[in-house]
């Protein structure tokens, strides 16, 4: 559905200057690095959902920018009670009635005499909640049907594709999406529009991670596949995190074959601050689990522009006006074509590796443009190459559980042999799909040579397998 901010939007878009986009360098603003933390330093900024186990360094983070998180958690035992300064319980658990919860925490907010000067959430399944509560308390952020349209996968892909005669900048949104089916019952599998080609993508509308994600070459394999993923992810209890509080529909839509790539991109007002754009490895079959990762892109300079150009383009189009947002993209024969958009800053390991390749902060600068600052990205000169590849549960729990794969992993990421990031613990039962427990990455100054060195690094941990050969996943690197 259109409103007139986005129609507003179709009028100031303007094409980013490439030069200065590549660059990732705005020339906006003056401030240095100091001056920018000054200015940041004292906010009051409320965070729905304390998330998993991958949350775990904002919080620390964040004080050390000076930035007083109130936390607002469903959970009144999480473990991030004790890391923030203000921590609020309250039951948001059922997020049909989130206009009902964001009325009640505002209140409860008030109530405190606390002034907040922005609020976000880093957690999918909050993210239409926080952008309610920042409607009713007047901060910066994007609408709640902006994240409501990006939080579904369906909805995104048909908004965007309805968004061409209106508009008339080039190139126009629909080119990078796809027209997609919602599916909420077994029915809805039968009622395909003719001129639907197969094979086709299937997946969770409202889920994180691509769990449960599958090719399907038939509309009896769609039907077959629909019901054995919704039968086995209904709820938040079959596997907490990955966005089944908003229900456990499923959407479908042509599959295209290219290069898998992430951009990050950061917008105020409307207007592109910096974009970073990460590859992603060969996904492993039948489901479509990440398996690999590398930046900077491998992509010629030109092909980053295209990516950037639509990744831009396409958050403005359905509302995405003030955040940092993480786009997925297939790079096909005729272009970027839309997977889809997250509205929050990239998870699994985007953020660690940016700071440790650009030295920038994205939940920085999430948390600057929820406060109403425009960041300033200044980023410093990269010479390496990052290339890691996930750890999943069912071939690799024993780097972490036995000895002695756990000694000599440690022993690598002391000496700094290895980058190790873990994404959630590990427990006895199995997660379904076996979704990645961590990433394990290495440096080198050329691709070849950072190749070289993980392959060496997975042959010692055992993370090389004939079920899981990480050669394959990073050919296109």
């Amino acid at each position: 559905m259109e409103n007139s901010h986005e129609k507003l939007q179709d009028e100031t878009v303007t094409k980013p200057d490439i030069h200065k986009v590549c660059s990732l360098v705005s020339t906006s603003e003056n401030m240095d690095e100091a001056s920018q933390r000054n200015l940041i330093n004292g906010k009051r900024i409320i965070v729905v959902g304390g998330g998993g186990y991958s949350m775990r360094n904002i919080w620390p983070d964040a004080a050390k920018y000076g930035i007083e998180v109130i936390l607002v958690e469903a959970n009144c035992q999480h473990t991030a009670k004790d890391c923030v300064p203000r921590f609020i319980h309250y039951d948001f658990s059922d997020h049909k009635v989130d206009g009902v919860h964001a009325a009640e925490i505002v209140n409860l907010i008030h109530g405190r005499g606390i002034k907040a000067d922005g609020c976000l959430s880093f957690w999918d399944e909050c993210v239409p909640l926080a952008a309610l509560m920042n409607e009713k308390l007047g901060t910066k952020g994007p609408s709640f049907n902006a994240m409501m349209t990006a939080n579904s996968k369906a909805r995104t892909q048909n908004v965007l594709s309805m968004r061409g005669a209106d508009i008339s900048q080039w190139p126009r949104a629909d080119m990078y999406s796809t027209k997609a089916v919602h599916l909420t019952t077994e029915m809805d599998c039968d009622k395909l529009p003719d001129s639907f080609r197969f094979p086709a993508i299937l997946k969770l509308d409202n889920g994180s991670g691509a769990t449960g994600a599958c090719v399907v070459e038939s509309r009896v394999e769609l039907k077959r596949e629909f019901c054995q993923i919704t039968s086995s992810l209904r709820n938040d209890s079959d596997f907490p995190g990955i966005g089944l509080t908003h229900g456990n529909s499923m959407m479908t839509m042509e599959f295209y074959g290219g290069t898998e790539h992430n951009v990050d991109v950061i917008i105020y007002d409307n207007k592109l601050i910096a974009a970073f754009i990460t590859d992603s490895g060969i996904t492993r079959r039948p489901y479509f689990i990440a398996t690999a990762r590398r930046m900077p892109s491998f992509l010629s300079e030109d092909k980053q522009a295209r990516l950037i150009e639509a990744a831009y383009r396409c958050c403005l189009q359905i509302g995405l006006s003030n955040g940092t947002f993480n786009v997925e993209f297939k790079l096909t024969e005729n272009g970027p074509k839309l997977i889809e958009i997250n509205s929050r800053m990239g998870g699994y390991c985007l953020r660690a590796w940016l700071r440790k390749l650009y030295g920038i902060d994205m939940m920085l600068y999430s948390m600057m443009i929820a406060g109403g600052i425009s960041p300033y990205v200044r980023t410093r000169p990269v010479d390496k190459i990052l290339i890691g590849v996930m750890v999943i549960p069912a071939l690799h729990a024993k780097i972490l559980k036995e000895e002695p794969l756990r000694t000599l992993l440690y022993s690598m990421i002391e000496k700094g042999e290895i980058v190790f990031l873990q994404f959630y613990k590990l427990s006895e039962n199995l997660p379904p799909y076996d979704d990645p427990f961590g990433n394990i990455a290495v440096s080198g100054s050329t691709s070849q040579e950072a190749k070289l060195k993980l392959m060496e690094v997975c042959k010692v941990l055992d993370i090389d397998q004939p079920d899981y050969q990480v050669e394959q996943f990073i050919q296109n690197f």
